[in-house]
């Protein structure tokens, strides 16, 4: 039997020798807790090291998978490159509105003119603050134990994933998507049917699924 203490709450885990190098839930607390290397287990510095004994995530210049839970990455919804196509179409409107709203007065035009060109300007900025509201309602943030999902400002709600539990991460990619390098990342785990959490428009989600997988028992 394996006998460490837990990184969160002390409390003493006892977990079988075959679950060295995987992660096991705290009953105490709930942290997830790295199990260590079992005692009889000699440490040679020249013998090679089994994957799941290796520290991929420190080897890469991220936060070590041992020890406490550590935010990895914390990263939300693209404002742009999700949207560009259509965003320049918006700014290009409310540029027409302003523009337009300069010439009036100028011109001694009617100032009738105005219901034509204030709309554009006011439904323009009022897109661009939505798109902006709109990103900060999701987000996806990586520790070294678990994926979290936030969704929510006024409310909150969350979902997450243990990495040891992950069964499957899809990344999916339409082609205006690629060539702006945002996509849709999605995860499930073992115990659930389906994609548990999915957030659209993030940034290069190939490197967020590559980073995922460094904490992952591969």
């Amino acid at each position: 039997m394996i006998r460490f203490n837990c990184d969160k709450c002390d409390m003493e885990i006892e977990v079988e020798d075959d679950l060295t190098g995987t992660k096991h839930e705290c009953l105490g607390c709930g942290d997830i807790n790295r199990v260590p290397l079992a005692d009889s287990i000699p440490l040679v510095d020249d013998a090679p090291i089994n994957s799941k004994q290796r520290d991929r995530a420190a080897e890469a210049g991220f936060p070590p998978d041992f020890g406490p839970e550590t935010r990895v990455l914390l990263v939300r919804r693209c404002w742009f490159r999700s949207r560009a196509i259509r965003f320049s179409l918006v700014v290009v409107m409310i540029l027409v509105g302003l523009i337009g709203l300069i010439w009036v007065p100028i011109s001694d035009k009617s100032w009738l003119w105005a219901v034509l060109f204030v709309p554009m300007v006011l439904g323009g900025a009022g897109l661009l603050v939505w798109w902006w509201i709109d990103r900060l309602g999701a987000s996806i943030e990586i520790t070294t134990k678990r994926t979290i999902m936030h969704r929510g400002i006024f409310s909150k709600s969350s979902s997450e994933v243990v990495h040891d539990n992950i069964r499957n991460i899809q990344v999916t990619q339409t082609f205006l998507q690629r060539v702006t390098g945002v996509g849709k990342l999605g995860i499930s785990s073992s115990g659930q049917d389906g994609v548990e959490l999915q957030v659209n428009h993030l940034k290069d989600p190939d490197n967020l699924r590559k980073i995922i997988d460094l904490y992952r028992p591969l």
